[in-house]
């Protein structure tokens, strides 16, 4: 409740990004570019009522935390139960592990986010993420 209570103090645009991400597979190229919040959005399902948490730095395990947003999905674990992820920061890209500590050693999968991408994550780590990390992109 507090990360919506957040939202909605802030603009407009803000407030409403993360629910024009869960309406479409990628939020307006003008709401992205006009609500940058540094942020990767990641929700529970492809539903428009899904739950989401936002993340700013890097997670070495998502063991511990849960879907802060009301909605479906509410409470339960991020660990392996991602669906889909947008990247709200300008210039970084965020990469969704399928292993803990940002290890894609071998042939463990990943999927990278770049600035303003909003989709379902591959198949490799949808619903089988179990960390985060960041890069500067430009």
């Amino acid at each position: 409740m507090a990360v919506a209570a957040a939202l909605v103090a802030g603009t407009t645009a803000l407030a409403t990004a993360p629910a024009s991400a869960q309406a479409a597979s990628s939020a307006p190229a003008q709401a992205k570019r006009a609500a940058w919040d540094g942020n990767i959005y990641l929700y529970y399902s492809a539903s428009a009522n899904s739950s989401w948490s936002k993340y700013y730095g890097w997670v070495d395990d998502f063991a511990g935390h849960t879907f802060a947003a009301g909605g479906e999905g509410h409470g339960l674990r991020v660990k392996n139960n991602v669906n889909r992820a947008w990247n709200n920061d300008a210039t970084h890209a965020a990469r969704i592990y399928y292993n803990e500590n940002q290890n894609a050693s071998g042939s463990a999968p990943y999927d990278d986010f770049y600035p303003g991408n909003a989709r379902q994550l591959n198949d490799g780590v949808r619903n089988n993420n179990a960390s985060l990390s960041w890069w500067y992109v430009g």
